[in-house]
């Protein structure tokens, strides 16, 4: 499976995967997810998204991000972006506080 991404499919993969870590993407994160890019993108970076494992997603995240979260400005940028996804519903929840964080050392 092809896992370079665009910068647009990058964010919602990220998005997918913070969105995910409770076990479930529910319509409030799907929403913010629409309003950062296109519903082709969006169905598209799912379906990749539901063919991978766990370790498959990190491993697709570690080789897109020097490309599309090279400096700080551009990865914090991403982290509010996340943020602003488990804050979504109303009721972040302490795994998706972690799993932010996670992220956070991950782009590093």
């Amino acid at each position: 499976m092809d896992k370079n991404l665009t910068k647009e499919e990058f964010n919602v993969m990220l998005m997918l995967y913070v969105a995910n870590s409770d076990g479930r993407v529910n319509p409030d994160e799907v929403r913010l997810m629409l309003e950062q890019t296109t519903p082709a993108v969006y169905v598209e970076v799912k379906r990749r998204f539901a063919k991978m494992n766990d370790a498959e997603v990190l491993q697709c995240i570690e080789e897109n991000k020097q490309t599309h979260a090279a400096n700080n400005e551009d990865r914090q940028q991403l982290l509010s972006e996340l943020k602003l996804l488990i804050e979504a519903d109303g009721k972040p929840l302490p795994m998706e506080e972690v799993m932010l964080k996670g992220i956070e050392e991950l782009l590093g």
